[in-house]
């Protein structure tokens, strides 16, 4: 049974340095928050690390293992069905490395639970460029490529990369994951489209984004040429596709993203 209706979904590759300081942190917050890891077969132990934990966090921590490395799009699907079918009402996405300030899933929850949001974008580029700690050829190649990807798909949306989010359940049971192609950074963009094209409210908070001090990024060349071509396979599929929510939504419509 779940302890809280908001859950965490924390995808895990190798993890073993982060896992267990981003799991005490989450939930010594104030707000109470369960968590799913997904873990792809790490080969460092970082799924023993998480299950030694379920020991201190019966109900409120979680854990599903695959075979393999079968990419950040697909955990992030598997943990939605994984949430929809335990009823909680507000999911989050948030990487295990402290890129992501836990701290800030308080304000990404406040803005869909009493802000009017149905999606909340913990953005990066809202207020300018909140990187710490990045190669200033990352930052540029980061940042220009969201500014490509609002200028191809119309999305008044800053940080259209971003993989620090919170939907409403609503949301997420509007979408057809099963039609979600993309599995690297298009994963975000796709997502973050979808929902827009169905005519949720995205909104973006302003974080401050740091890059990880303990562990290997699991950044590939091939992800991000799957965001900047694929964002055009994406906008030219929509031109023929009808958007329409498989479920009504529970609560009137707030105003939409331009």
């Amino acid at each position: 049974m779940a302890v809280s209706e908001n859950l965490v979904i924390i995808p895990t590759y190798n993890e073993k340095e982060n896992i267990q300081r981003i799991i005490r942190a989450v939930f010594a917050l104030r707000t109470d928050f369960d968590i799913l890891v997904i873990d792809d077969n790490s080969k460092d132990g970082t799924a023993s690390i998480v299950k030694s934990l379920q020991t201190a966090f019966p109900d409120q921590l979680h854990i599903e293992e695959r075979m393999g490395k079968l990419g950040l799009g697909t955990a992030y699907i598997h943990g939605f069905k994984w949430a929809l079918k335990r009823n909680y009402g507000y999911i989050f996405e948030m990487d295990a490395d402290f890129s992501h300030d836990p701290i800030d899933l308080e304000r990404l929850l406040d803005a869909c639970k009493n802000g009017g949001a149905d999606a909340a974008i913990g953005s990066r580029y809202v207020t300018g460029v909140n990187v710490v700690n990045w190669p200033m050829g990352r930052v540029m190649m980061s940042y220009f490529a969201s500014k490509y990807v609002r200028i191809i798909t119309g999305m008044n949306i800053n940080d259209t990369t971003a993989g620090y989010m919170c939907y409403k359940r609503k949301v997420l049971e509007a979408i057809d994951l099963d039609k979600i192609k993309f599995i690297g950074y298009a994963f975000q963009i796709e997502m973050k489209f979808t929902s827009w094209k169905l005519g949720f409210n995205v909104v973006e908070v302003p974080v401050i984004f740091t890059d990880r001090s303990a562990g290997e990024s699991k950044m590939i060349s091939g992800i991000f040429s799957e965001a900047v071509f694929g964002v055009i396979e994406l906008k030219v599929k929509s031109w023929f596709k009808k958007y329409k929510k498989l479920q009504a939504p529970s609560v009137i419509e707030e105003n939409t993203v331009s």
